[in-house]
């Protein structure tokens, strides 16, 4: 899939652009902001991408501000690394058949309203990807052994197994 008039994959990332796989190699690049705000083709591109490709590729208008923070998280991990990094989309949009097939997929899963990404950043763990997006992120940030949940909804963070995930300022260890 190609998003937009230039290869964004050779430009610096940034919080106006996103360059997205899927494990099985498919991408799209996309600069779905503009000096005016959102490029709607361009979000409808990158909503697009996002289907359920396991439920008959069902898609729906994904919230907008989730590409904004898979932006930043992108930016930011791509500076550190000193070159453009693809986010791996293991999850976007879920519809409600797939959800409820999922062995511990949340009922009121945000993947089922458009307001959620499962993410990995090859070479990187799961906890760098938390890390980055906890600078970016007011609503969920979870953590798991092959993955990072990011969500647009209310501000938590959560991990399967690690205690030791991002601890909100001025909290102490437990």
């Amino acid at each position: 899939m190609a998003g937009a008039s230039e290869p964004l994959r050779d430009a610096p990332a940034g919080r106006d652009r996103l360059w997205l796989m899927r494990p099985d190699g498919t991408e799209v690049s996309s600069r779905f902001r503009t000096a005016e705000g959102y490029d709607r083709p361009q979000m409808l591109l990158l909503s697009w991408f996002m289907r359920d490709i396991h439920d008959d590729d069902r898609a729906v208008w994904m919230e907008p501000r989730l590409f904004d923070i898979l932006a930043g998280v992108q930016a930011s991990m791509s500076a550190v690394h000193g070159s453009a990094l693809p986010l791996v989309v293991t999850s976007g949009y879920r519809t409600p058949r797939h959800n409820a097939a999922l062995e511990n997929a949340a009922r009121t899963s945000m993947h089922l309203y458009g307001y959620a990404a499962d993410v990995q950043v090859r070479g990187y763990p799961p906890r760098a990807v938390a890390l980055a997006a906890s600078f970016f992120s007011e609503g969920g940030i979870g953590l798991y052994d092959t993955f990072t949940h990011l969500d647009v909804w209310q501000r938590r963070r959560w991990s399967s197994g690690r205690p030791d995930f991002v601890r909100e300022p001025g909290t102490a260890g437990q």
